[in-house]
């Protein structure tokens, strides 16, 4: 019987687990973001003391870079609600053609008299 029972799940334990797995990849990029960069100034450092040029981050920044905008990436689109639909129908079928502004249809700023 209790092989049956964890079986069956209910549908919103999974979507609280995956609900936590978002928020974890969201702090997990902004954890790593903080990190390179610490250990990009960590090389500027130390580029500063064997007195060398800074031509380019080292690879490993980089990759780290790549991998933590995607996780992030992956995070924020994963923790986004559903869009909820603009219901204008109702309101828009009330007004009528007079109760639309439309303004001027025609605007010129030429006021100097003609000779």
């Amino acid at each position: 019987r209790a092989g049956r029972h964890r079986a069956t799940r209910h549908p919103s334990c999974s979507a609280g687990m995956g609900r936590r797995l978002y928020n974890v990849a969201v702090l997990t990029s902004v954890l790593t973001l903080f990190h390179v960069t610490v250990c990009a100034i960590q090389h500027r450092e130390y580029l500063k003391a064997i007195q060398e040029p800074f031509t380019y981050p080292p690879f490993e920044i980089v990759v780290q870079c790549v991998v933590l905008l995607a996780v992030g990436t992956w995070g924020v689109l994963g923790l986004q609600a559903n869009f909820v639909p603009i219901r204008t129908t109702t309101h828009l079928a009330k007004q009528t053609v007079d109760s639309l502004d439309g303004g001027p249809d025609f605007v010129h700023f030429n006021t100097r008299e003609l000779r």
